[in-house]
């Protein structure tokens, strides 16, 4: 996709089916899953790309610097969620089915890559 509008027109829907999937979950309409939580990541991701589009259009330097720090930065992140799950799941202070633990971790993954990369397109 080329165009900025089309990045958020598409998160701001699903930023709305995930406000109204967490509504009816939380009213017992419909069973609360944590499906919602990829659904919610993806429209981060799409928000974020409607941003950074213009400057992912020129392919300078400075998209480089951003991308690698960006990915250097979640790296790390990314091991802290990892044991910040070992310990939850571990110490029975959380129960969650393997399903549940990746959709949470593949929705953290998506959220901490691209707002990671908004924040240093402010900062580079």
């Amino acid at each position: 996709m080329k165009s900025r509008i089309g990045y958020l027109i598409i998160g701001f829907l699903l930023l709305i089916e995930s406000g109204y999937l967490l509504y009816g979950g939380i009213t017992g309409d419909f069973s609360l899953s944590s499906s919602i939580a990829l659904i919610f990541a993806l429209s981060i991701m799409f928000l974020s790309l409607g941003y950074l589009q213009p400057q992912f259009r020129n392919k300078d330097e400075r998209m480089k610097v951003i991308r690698e720090k960006s990915m250097f930065y979640s790296y790390f992140i990314i091991m802290l969620y990892f044991l910040i799950f070992i310990l939850l799941l571990g110490f029975n202070v959380i129960s969650l089915t393997a399903l549940a633990t990746v959709q949470i971790l593949a929705s953290l993954v998506l959220i901490t890559v691209f707002l990671l990369m908004v924040i240093l397109s402010k900062i580079y």
